[in-house]
C-alpha cells in the first residue's frame, strides 16, 4: 500500500470518528429537558393549595394589613409577620420572644382575614387577622381569631380556633366543638309579638350568602331587609360590641387598670392585643385593643375590672368577677330588647349555651353606633396606643370595610365589628352612613368572601333605597 493510500485511510478515519462524535452530540441534544414547571404543579396540590378558603381572599392583602387571624409587630430593630393560617394546624398562636423586650410594636391581628372560611376550632374575633386573614377579626372562636378574631381577617382572625383554656365556673368554654352537641344547649327562640310587628315588612329579595342576616335603619330602629333573623347562630367578636357598651356603662374611659392573672384565662389560639401582666393601661386602651385587633386578651382584662367593679370588691376572685360581667352583658342585652341570646363569654368565644340571633345582634349593633366612643374606636385602620405605664402599640383593624388597602373597603362603612369562630363562621356588624341615612347591618355564619359582600350589599342597598 503506497503512502498517498495509508494517508488517505486515515484522513478518512478521522472523518468517520469525527461524524460519530457528533452525531453522539446532536441525537443527545435532541433529548426532551425535564419538564419542572409540570412536576411543581403536579404536586402543587400538596404545597401551594390553600387549607383554607380565608387563604385566597387573603391574596390580595398588603404586609402591613392584617385581620383578626394574622398579627404584625414591629420595632426598630425587628420585622416579624406571622400568619396564623401556619398555626391553625396545631391550635395555637405564639408569640415571638422580641415582644417581651420591646417597649413599642405594631401589632395586627379577623378576620377577619387569611384563614377565612375554615377557622377550624373554636375561635374567640374573636377578626380577625388585618387584611383579609380577617380577619385571626384571629375574633373569638376561630379566624378561625379574627380574633378571634373580627385578626385575622380577618383576619380576617377568629377569632380564635380551639385552644387550652382555663375553664371558669359555668362558662363551659369549648375548646373541640366536634366533641360537643351544641344545639342540645340552645332553647327554643322566642318569636314575640314585638319581633313579628318588626318583620312585618315588604321584605326585598337579595343574595345573601349568609345563614343569617338583618338589616337595621339606625335612625328609627325599622327593619329594611331580613333572612332568617331568628335562628339560633354564635356570636363569636361581634359580642365585643357588647363588652364594650357595658364596660361604658360602669367606668370612664380615662379610668387606669392593671393587667393581672385574668390574662391566662384567654385560650392560646385567641386574637390578642397582645398584652402583657403587670401593664397599666387606661379603659380606653383596652377599648380599642379589644375592638380595632380584636383582642380577647383585652375583653378579659375589662372583664375582671368591671366585675369587681360591679361587686364592690377589689380583691374579688376571677371565678367571681367574670361571671358577675357576664350577668351583666346578659342584663344589658336583654334591656336591648334582645330575648334570643344567653351570653357566657367577655370575648365571644364559643361555649356550651351561648348563643344570640341576627335580630339581637342587630340591636347591640344599634346600640353601639349610637355610641360615640365605640363608633369613634371601631372606625379606626389603626389605633395607636401609649399606656399610662409607657408602652406604645399600634393595632390594626380586624373589619376590611374601614381598610382603604384592604380592596374590600367601602367608603360609607364607619365601622362596627368582626367575629369568627368554628360555630358561628364569619360574621360582621357594620354601621354606613350616607347623606341624613345611617343604616346597620348583620351577616352571621357566612364564609370568607361572603361577610364582606353580604355587608356590602346590605349597606348600599339600606343607603340607596
Amino acid at each position: 500500500m503506497n503512502k498517498k493510500s495509508v494517508l488517505g485511510l486515515l484522513l478518512f478515519s478521522c472523518a468517520v470518528i469525527v461524524a460519530m462524535f457528533l452525531g453522539t452530540k446532536l441525537m443527545i441534544g435532541k433529548q426532551p429537558e425535564p419538564d419542572y414547571n409540570q412536576n411543581m404543579s403536579e404536586n402543587s396540590d400538596e404545597v401551594t393549595r390553600p387549607t383554607h378558603e380565608e387563604d385566597k381572599d387573603s391574596q390580595n392583602q398588603t404586609l402591613d394589613y392584617v385581620t383578626e387571624d394574622e398579627w404584625y409587630y414591629s420595632d426598630t430593630t425587628n420585622d416579624v409577620i406571622e400568619d396564623t393560617e401556619d398555626e391553625v394546624d396545631n391550635n395555637e398562636q405564639t408569640e415571638p420572644s422580641d415582644i417581651e423586650d420591646s417597649n413599642t410594636a405594631d401589632i395586627t391581628e379577623d378576620t377577619e382575614d387569611a384563614i377565612e372560611d375554615s377557622e377550624a376550632s373554636n375561635s374567640a374575633d374573636n377578626e380577625e387577622t388585618p387584611a383579609d386573614i380577617e380577619e385571626a377579626e384571629n375574633e373569638n372562636n376561630t379566624e378561625l381569631s379574627d380574633s378571634n378574631s373580627d385578626n385575622v381577617d380577618e383576619e380576617d382572625t377568629t377569632d380564635t380556633l380551639g385552644g387550652s383554656v382555663v375553664d371558669l365556673p359555668d362558662m363551659q368554654l369549648i375548646s373541640d366543638s366536634n366533641q360537643v352537641d351544641y344545639m342540645k344547649h340552645i332553647p327554643d327562640m322566642v318569636f314575640d309579638s314585638k319581633i313579628e310587628v318588626a318583620l312585618d315588612i315588604d321584605n326585598p329579595v337579595l343574595d345573601i350568602k349568609a345563614k343569617s342576616a338583618i338589616l337595621f335603619d339606625a335612625k328609627t330602629g325599622e327593619v329594611i331587609y331580613y333572612k332568617d333573623p331568628v335562628i339560633p347562630v354564635f356570636p363569636a367578636s361581634t359580642s365585643k360590641l357588647l363588652t364594650a357598651l357595658v364596660a361604658l356603662d360602669w367606668c370612664m374611659e380615662e379610668e387606669q387598670v392593671t393587667t393581672g392573672n385574668e390574662l391566662d384565662l384567654v385560650a392560646t389560639d385567641s386574637t390578642l392585643a397582645r398584652l402583657k401582666k403587670g401593664q397599666m393601661l387606661t379603659v380606653r386602651n383596652l377599648l380599642e385593643g379589644m375592638l380595632v385587633p380584636s383582642g380577647n386578651d383585652a375583653a378579659y382584662v375589662i372583664a375582671a375590672h368591671v366585675g369587681r367593679k360591679s361587686l364592690k370588691n377589689e380583691n374579688a376572685s376571677l371565678k367571681e368577677a367574670i361571671p358577675e360581667f357576664v350577668r351583666l352583658m346578659n342584663d344589658k342585652a336583654k334591656s336591648l330588647g334582645a330575648v334570643n341570646s344567653n351570653f357566657k363569654t367577655p370575648d365571644g368565644y364559643d361555649a356550651i349555651g351561648q348563643y344570640t340571633t341576627a335580630f339581637d345582634m342587630g340591636l347591640v349593633g344599634m346600640a353601639a353606633a349610637d355610641n360615640e366612643t365605640i363608633l369613634e374606636i371601631c372606625n379606626k385602620s389603626k389605633a395607636r396606643n401609649v399606656f399610662v405605664d409607657g408602652f406604645d402599640v399600634t393595632w390594626s383593624n380586624t373589619n376590611s370595610l374601614i381598610v382603604k388597602e384592604s380592596g374590600r373597603y367601602y367608603p360609607y362603612c364607619l365601622g362596627l365589628k368582626t367575629g369568627t369562630s368554628t360555630m358561628a363562621g364569619r360574621c360582621l356588624i357594620s354601621v354606613a352612613k350616607k347623606d341624613d341615612k345611617q343604616v346597620v347591618s348583620v351577616v352571621m355564619n357566612s364564609d370568607a368572601v361572603g361577610r364582606w359582600e353580604d355587608s356590602t350589599k346590605l349597606l348600599k342597598y339600606g343607603l340607596e333605597n
